[in-house]
């Protein structure tokens, strides 16, 4: 049924089917960034960060700063912006969540959730309230001639970025020494310590890695659409939903759910709308469909398997 539905929609609207399968695969990867690092930082360091989505919105806002305020160039503030969020990570780690490491995770919940007002606060304070855009570089400002429909460069340019980090991401934790000693280190803090392991700066660095992956998300999708001081509250949600439906601690979970939810949220009401048009039952058509899309994807993975996609076994069964 979902493939007559698909094929369906892409035969009667091809350049709709284009831009929604586009529109999906970018802002599920632009999830995915976040949830990297929330997935890290809770996999590995057992602490529920909800002010990653502050982290994410640090990233456009100073991208803005550079860009608009400063003059600065697009590809410098690119590098620039995520390594600014990175060091506010390291003040993040080092004032506050080295001290939470071994307590109850509601403890770390409930300070991140203050670091994240306190942080859209001070964002307001400096910014204002008001929505906020940088203009893209010409070369990646023009659209794409792909036949059918035509696609904004911005958007494959995301596209590019995230799967280099996600890749990047993925052999410094699995292929390397360094991401080999940090998940030795979380089965086994003080044996790793005895052998000579310095976990303290593994744990630094790895909070800083996904605070910087965060803030570069930031950094492109305030480029693509534009920013404001709500999109902390909007995306951390949304990526818990995607380290939720992957499974805690899985990084390969994280990047399936992310995609698996984009892409659902995108393709979800375009399909409803071909199936309302051919069968004249107006009501199959649901406004806002999309936006509920994330949770009905979570609510029916958790029923099948409790601890997600790719979660460790035994989590939450």
């Amino acid at each position: 049924m979902l493939l007559l539905v698909t094929v369906l929609s892409a035969v009667t609207r091809p350049g709709l089917f284009v831009d929604q399968v586009l529109g999906g695969l970018v802002y599920g990867l632009i999830l995915v960034l976040i949830a990297l690092g929330l997935s890290i930082v809770l996999g590995l360091l057992g602490i529920v960060n909800f002010a990653h989505g502050a982290l994410f919105m640090l990233g456009a806002y100073f991208s803005y700063q550079f860009m608009a305020v400063w003059g600065v160039s697009f590809w410098i503030a690119l590098i620039a912006a995520p390594l600014v969020v990175g060091l506010v990570g390291v003040v993040i780690e080092r004032g506050v969540l080295r001290y939470l490491y071994d307590e109850d995770p509601l403890n770390g919940l409930l300070a991140t959730f203050g670091l994240s007002l306190m942080i859209g606060e001070a964002t307001r304070a400096i910014w204002g309230g008001a929505p906020k855009s940088v203009a893209a570089p010409q070369i990646l400002s023009k659209g794409m001639d792909l036949g059918i429909t035509t696609v904004a460069r911005i958007r494959l340019f995301t596209v590019l970025v995230a799967v280099i980090v996600i890749a990047a991401v993925y052999l410094l934790i699995e292929r390397t020494d360094f991401g080999l000693s940090v998940r030795a280190g979380v089965l086994d803090r003080e044996m790793a310590e005895f052998l000579g392991v310095n976990m303290n700066v593994r744990f630094i660095s790895m909070f800083v890695l996904g605070a910087t992956i965060a803030g570069l998300g930031g950094v492109l999708r305030g480029t693509a659409v534009g920013m404001d001081v709500a999109m902390d509250e909007q995306f951390i949600i949304l990526a818990f939903v995607v380290v939720v439906v992957g499974g805690i601690g899985s990084l390969f979970g994280s990047v399936v759910a992310g995609l698996l939810i984009g892409g659902t949220a995108y393709l979800t009401p375009l399909y409803l709308s071909t199936l309302a048009s051919i069968t004249n039952i107006e009501a199959i058509n649901v406004p806002g469909i999309g936006g509920l899309v994330p949770y009905l994807v979570m609510i029916v993975v958790l029923l099948v398997r409790p601890r997600g996609l790719f979660g460790q076994e035994g989590f939450l069964e």
